[in-house]
């Protein structure tokens, strides 16, 4: 029988789960192309939870070979509860069905126009996990800094999600939107609100992103610089401001490429993207 992601969060099983290892509180279910992730609206500065919901051959990355980068979790640990079937009490043994691949330092190829990494033996390797036990994910020497995890088998599965993370920094938009006429300020406010409400989603709005790619590039880009510093809260907030401003680069690459490397020496915004960004486009010029 094939049951659906309401059938399994209303669960009597989900709901104890959730329960226990979330506590009370607004609870949010972010939406991935191929898994579920139920996390607190209002979650700490500094170590969050989060539960994953596998469909059947569901995995976390965007596409089933694509590892996500992780540069803000100092570690990281995943512990796989089973397989759940709703109309049942406990969990069902998962024993060396989901894939872990991982790679094995901070700084590994990634893809031409975003900030994930394609799947390659040369930087990367593969475990079989099984239910029960607790395994790192991420460690803080840079190990597994881009992950995904694969669930092989062909029933609904759930995992938990410990996350450590390094220190924040500010979003600091305010300086920035002062200095511009108050309509133009507020459309850009609103712009970046929504684009930090829905994440990698965005893109799936081509008028929107036609419209804040309008923008005069010197007003945009410190803006979406600044973004880079958003909570993380499972939408690929990073991955999204980093793409958009690879989108404004393919029109003014020299402008772009000059206030990145600005913002790595003011040490405005995540060095690991802004330095992958830096990359990118100095290779760029080459071509």
């Amino acid at each position: 029988m094939q049951f659906n992601f309401h059938e399994i969060y209303k669960s009597s099983l989900f709901q104890k789960t959730l329960k226990k290892f979330l506590g009370g509180g607004n609870f949010e279910v972010v939406v991935r192309p191929a898994c579920f992730f139920v996390r607190l609206k209002s979650e700490d500065a500094k170590f969050i939870k989060r539960i994953i919901v596998f469909p059947p051959h569901g995995f976390t990355g965007g596409e089933i070979n694509l590892l996500n980068p992780h540069p803000e979790a100092r570690k990281a640990r995943v512990k796989i509860l089973g397989k759940i079937n709703p109309t049942k009490k406990g969990f069902k043994p998962l024993i060396r069905e989901v894939k872990f691949d991982f790679s094995l330092t901070r700084n590994i190829p990634t893809e031409e126009m975003s900030a994930y990494a394609r799947f390659s033996e040369k930087y990367c390797k593969s475990q079989l996990k099984s239910w029960k036990n607790w395994f790192y994910v991420v460690r803080e020497n840079g190990w597994g800094n881009f992950y995904s995890l694969i669930n092989f088998s062909n029933e609904w599965a759930i995992a938990l999600l410990e996350k450590e993370l390094i220190d924040q920094k500010a979003i600091n938009i305010k300086f920035y939107l002062e200095k511009l006429p108050e309509p133009q300020g507020e459309k850009l406010r609103i712009a970046l609100l929504k684009i930090e409400q829905v994440g990698d989603k965005i893109f799936d709005n081509k008028t929107f992103v036609a419209e804040l790619l309008k923008f005069p590039s010197k007003i945009l880009v410190p803006l979406l610089i600044q973004m880079l510093n958003a909570q993380e809260t499972g939408k690929h907030e990073y991955c999204t401001f980093f793409a958009l401003l690879l989108k404004v680069a393919k029109e003014n690459k020299k402008l772009v490429f000059e206030e990145v490397n600005r913002a790595i020496e003011l040490k405005s915004a995540s060095y690991y993207y802004l330095e992958d960004l830096s990359r990118k486009l100095k290779m760029s010029f080459n071509d």
